[in-house]
């Protein structure tokens, strides 16, 4: 997961990024959308934008909920800006996939 994105930001375009997060979960939770396979569908992909788990697997559960929707194509392309930006650092994807700091071995004795 981590070749997929070069980093995970921080700050400013940190919050940026988990607010584009979580206005696509809000989009979809349109009330009247949710029936059967869509609902499925939807719901998984905005438990995953939530918790910033899998970020490109939820983009494309979140463009597939939201085409089965109906929605307008600005709407449908949300999903591609998250996917092209990745989760940030404010995410699930930063934990587990993120660079780690290593500390200093000591020097060897002898």
């Amino acid at each position: 997961m981590q070749r997929l994105f070069v980093m995970f930001p921080d700050r400013g375009p940190g919050l940026g990024l988990l607010w584009l997060r979580l206005c696509l979960a809000a989009a979809l939770c349109t009330p009247g959308a949710w029936a059967g396979v869509v609902m499925a569908v939807c719901a998984l992909a905005v438990g995953l934008l939530l918790l910033g788990w899998l970020t490109p697997l939820s983009a494309v559960l979140a463009c597939v909920g939201l085409w089965l929707q109906g929605a307008p194509l600005p709407l449908l392309l949300l999903p591609l800006a998250l996917l092209l930006l990745g989760p940030g650092a404010y995410s699930l994807d930063a934990r587990q996939f993120g660079r780690r700091l290593l500390g200093r071995r000591p020097p060897p004795n002898g």
